[in-house]
């Protein structure tokens, strides 16, 4: 076999490899957008479960960071349509660059671009608002703890002051005064006394009297 017999092989070897290559590459991107995309959208779809909406601003970023890749996603599927259509038409001799894959590609790229800023912009502000909430809710725990801990030792100090209100100081200071009550004349012994009338004198006492 000569030299540029093997020459020229190698070189449709390596033109093949490179072709492979570019298809390869080119593939990959536009599956790597498409995944990514898909799991953007679920992890928004997470933190509004689980860390909610904060504020309207949040809102308006979820919503803008969902549209941006849904854009994406929508982009690479029709790239995935297109891509076809221009390899068969290039293998029928139309070499000719098609010009919406060119901007399919573009808006494919700007819209993942803006989805990712618009996520990174809210992963930030759920971390701040997270961590704000937290110190909140430590410093209103102690200022709790504080507040038990006056209040108990309020309680503490004057401890048994309703002993001194005026009803029980006069339970104390003349308990037993109903000794000192007159008892009743029934209960006490006294001689009977002769309670008849006094009587008058007859007319014969009278006579021998004089």
């Amino acid at each position: 076999m000569a030299a540029e017999d093997i020459n020229e092989k190698k070189e449709i070897a390596f033109y093949g490899a490179g072709v492979a290559a570019w298809y390869n590459t080119s593939l990959e991107h536009d599956k790597s957008l498409f995944t990514l995309s898909a799991g953007g959208i679920g992890l928004l779809m997470t933190l509004i479960r689980t860390v909610g909406v904060q504020s309207a601003e949040t809102l308006i970023l979820y919503i803008a960071a969902m549209i941006s890749f849904l854009i994406c996603l929508v982009s690479v599927l029709v790239i995935f349509k297109k891509n076809r259509s221009h390899i068969e038409q290039v293998f029928q001799g139309k070499q000719e660059a098609d010009h919406s894959l060119t901007v399919l590609d573009n808006v494919s790229i700007l819209s993942f671009g803006i989805a990712v800023l618009f996520s990174a912009v809210i992963g930030i502000s759920s971390a701040i608002s997270s961590y704000t909430t937290k110190v909140t809710y430590m410093a209103n725990e102690n200022n709790k703890e504080e507040s038990k801990s006056v209040s108990y030792s309020t309680f503490d100090s004057v401890n048994g002051i309703s002993n001194l209100a005026p009803s029980n100081l006069l339970k104390k200071s003349f308990n037993g005064i109903g000794a000192l009550q007159p008892q009743p004349i029934a209960n006490q012994t006294t001689q009977p006394t002769n309670t008849a009338p006094p009587q008058t004198p007859t007319s014969s006492q009278n006579s021998g009297q004089k």
